[in-house]
């Protein structure tokens, strides 16, 4: 089955003279390596490349070969010599619903992707959710096709690899990292340059942000989890920007003694909360679906529309904006009787 998934994309991609890749929203170190490797590999075949991203990548992924070629102004699909579409880690698809209609050309969708949670909302769909990373789907549908392959390529591949899996270390690792880490190493990829520049190339800011989350870990009853909060005050005081938080559900998860689950909620500038999810033995991805999230049964997170962090007692909760205003409301009140 996978190998006849394979040859249909492999059968697109020859057709192909001018194609576009597409990064998640959600940028992570997965997203850009994936989309990059494939970026290095279809300029090898000599293909005609665009990339695109809805968002800036980071400045913790500038190490990685290409990552100048990524555009960011959506007139990329007004291109009328676009022929083919392929997204990257993109889980749902719902940041391109309005902007696939814009091609002029009905031009097929490839999604590349590793979440268990994916409905396959591409014309071909290369879906492997035993896979730790998209970028590792990436490495055995090139390696199986014999598609050439260049030391940047390799280093993007590896990237996306490594940050998936917290540098083999989360419990989605498998046999299949390892190997694909020896076989990309063979090509140039550099490991030591992936982990200085992605896990210990950490700014003051960031530092400062990881301090606080730890001072704030507590037990969430509602997920059984060891969780702490970060809200946009915070991020604002410190300087922080969001790639800072990168890492922490990680490295919590496999730190902290006693803790099987744990749960970093965070604010984001849309007006959300974000929650991620990791756990060494629950199904996270039915934990977040209770908020229409999902991922991988390991690995998960959900995002609360309207909603603000709030603390009491230690503890940190996920409140809708309008409730919030209720209640602050009802305490000035009393404040006022009280006087």
């Amino acid at each position: 089955m996978i190998k006849m998934t394979y040859k249909r994309i492999d059968a697109e991609v020859q057709r192909a003279e001018r194609i576009l890749l597409l990064t998640d929203e959600r940028i992570d170190g997965d997203t850009v390596g994936a989309t990059l490797g494939m970026y290095h590999v279809l300029k090898s075949m000599g293909k005609e490349v665009v990339v695109y991203s809805p968002r800036e990548i980071p400045a913790t992924f500038s190490f990685m070969p290409g990552l100048e070629q990524i555009q960011y102004c959506d007139t990329v699909f007004d291109d009328d010599s676009i022929d083919l579409v392929m997204i990257f880690d993109c889980a749902d698809g719902e940041y391109i619903k309005e902007l696939i209609p814009r091609l002029p050309k009905r031009s097929p969708l490839i999604v590349v992707d590793h979440h268990v949670t994916n409905p396959r909302y591409g014309t071909i769909n290369l879906v492997e959710d035993d896979s730790a990373s998209a970028s590792g789907v990436v490495w055995r549908f090139v390696k199986t096709m014999n598609y050439p392959m260049s030391k940047s390529a390799a280093q993007c591949i590896l990237t996306g690899i490594c940050t998936d899996t917290n540098v083999f270390s989360t419990t989605n690792t498998n046999a299949a990292c390892l190997d694909a880490a020896h076989e990309l190493a063979q090509y140039g990829a550099r490991l030591q340059e992936i982990v200085r520049e992605t896990m210990m190339n950490k700014s003051v800011p960031a530092l400062r942000l990881w301090g606080l989350a730890f001072e704030r870990l507590h037990h969430n009853d509602e997920f059984d989890a060891i969780a702490t909060a970060i809200t946009r005050k915070d991020m604002k005081e410190i300087g922080a920007r969001p790639e800072d938080l990168q890492g922490l559900i990680n490295f919590l998860n496999a730190m902290v003694d006693g803790a099987d689950t744990a749960l970093v909620y965070y604010e984001r500038d849309d007006g959300s909360v974000k929650g991620s999810l990791r756990s060494h033995t629950v199904d996270v991805a039915k934990l977040a679906g209770k908020y229409g999230g999902g991922g991988h049964i390991r690995a998960s997170g959900f995002q609360i529309q309207d909603s603000i962090l709030e603390e009491k007692d230690g503890q940190w909760f996920a409140v809708a904006k309008r409730r919030s205003a209720e209640a602050s409301a009802k305490e000035d009140a009393s404040k006022i009787e009280n006087i």
